[in-house]
Parts: structure tokens; sequence; C-alpha cells
């Protein structure tokens, strides 16, 4: 499903460069560096979210149940420095977002019928700060 997902977007990236999209905007793109888990077509990295603050990027890694930590200080050679366990809250991390060094990580439960939790990191140290319910 992601494969099909990358196919859209660089199709539609494609598709708006052709057009002189970003050219009119005076926007041009190109690749600074990559991150490669090492797994292949299997959810490996699905959701992203850089924090300034940390310098870092955070990555779920639905293969592991995990929050892949990768610093960008040589944005071309990103290194994985660390990982955030989801399988102690839950039975994977399936979303991951940044704000203000705080890091939020969505789990599912073991039961997906079951309520899950938001657990609340810090981007520098990786410490859990907080958690709460959230929805199935």
């Amino acid at each position: 499903m992601s494969k099909l997902y990358t196919v859209i977007i660089l199709m539609l990236v494609s598709v708006f460069a052709n057009a002189g999209g970003f050219g009119r905007l005076g926007i041009q793109l190109e690749v600074a560096g990559s991150y490669h888990t090492g797994v292949f077509d299997e959810g490996a990295a699905e959701v992203v979210a850089y924090d300034r603050y940390s310098g870092r990027v955070f990555v779920v890694n639905a293969n592991d149940a995990s929050i892949d930590v990768l610093d960008i200080s040589n944005p071309d050679v990103p290194e994985k420095v660390a990982s955030i366990s989801a399988a102690e809250l839950g039975a994977s991390a399936n979303s991951v977002a940044v704000h203000g060094g705080l890091v939020a990580v969505a789990i599912e439960a073991e039961n997906k019928q079951d309520n899950g939790v938001v657990a609340f990191y810090s981007s520098f140290t990786l410490e859990l700060l907080s958690v709460i319910d959230a929805g199935a």
C-alpha cells in the first residue's frame, strides 16, 4: 500500500512540476539523503515527523512496533540513533507527531477493539513523559 501512495505522490509532483508549478513558485526539489531500514515492503517507514528543536526525525516502524529516531544533522547521511518501543504500552505504533520538543506516539492496543494510548516523549532525551487513553 505504501508503494501505491509513493507512486501517486511522485506522479502528482511530476505533473505539477511539468506544468511549471514549482518553477513559477521558484521551488526546486532534490534529494539530500536517504535512510534505509533494511526492511522492504513491510511497513518499516510509514509516518515521518521532524522536530526542529532536536534536529531529529521520528519514523513509525510498524515492522518493529517502534519509532525509529534519526539524526539528520548531516542531511546527506541520516543516522538511526535510537528507537522508542511501543510494545511496552500496546501492540504497535501507528502514528507520530512532534511539536516544540514533544513527541506524541499513537499506540494501538493488543486487541484492536480496545482503546489505545497516546504516549508523550521528550524529543531530546526520549524520556516517557505521559500516557493518555485514546479511542480504538
